[in-house]
């Protein structure tokens, strides 16, 4: 049986019997102050993960998300309640906005080389409007 619990960690772990649970997976706050925002301004504290430590079965596991920026908090903190860190998992991302690239005019720039002009054109309106003249 699965129960997933959608409330405050801390108040919800109080609750439950001491070697108890398989697995925690969780996306706790970051610590990078999200938007400006409190709750996200550091990583969990030590006395979380230790009561995530009390609630969890003898070698189960936890799966921790964390920001690629404040990873090494979150690690301090998950080793110093008491668990053992054997594995990291990484999602390697390009940091930014994605944006298309044509990448042969990229390689022209990078080289000096300058294109032949082949057409002008005045684009009118503004948005996804697509009417051309020129």
């Amino acid at each position: 049986m699965i129960k997933l619990y959608n409330e405050n960690c801390m108040d919800t772990m109080k609750r439950i019997d001491n070697n108890s649970i398989d697995a925690i997976i969780t996306d706790p706050p970051y610590g990078i102050s999200f938007m400006n925002q409190k709750w996200d301004y550091d990583v969990p504290s030590v006395n979380i993960w230790q009561e995530a430590l009390r609630i969890l079965k003898p070698g189960a596991h936890i799966l921790v998300a964390c920001g690629t920026r404040t990873y090494h908090r979150m690690v301090t903190n998950v080793e110093d309640a008491g668990f053992n860190i054997r594995d990291c998992i990484v999602w390697a991302y390009g940091s930014g906005f994605p944006k298309s690239l044509n990448i042969s005019k990229d390689i022209d720039r990078q080289l000096g080389c300058e294109r032949e002009v082949v057409a002008n054109s005045i684009r009118h309106g503004g948005g996804n409007s697509q009417i051309m003249k020129g």
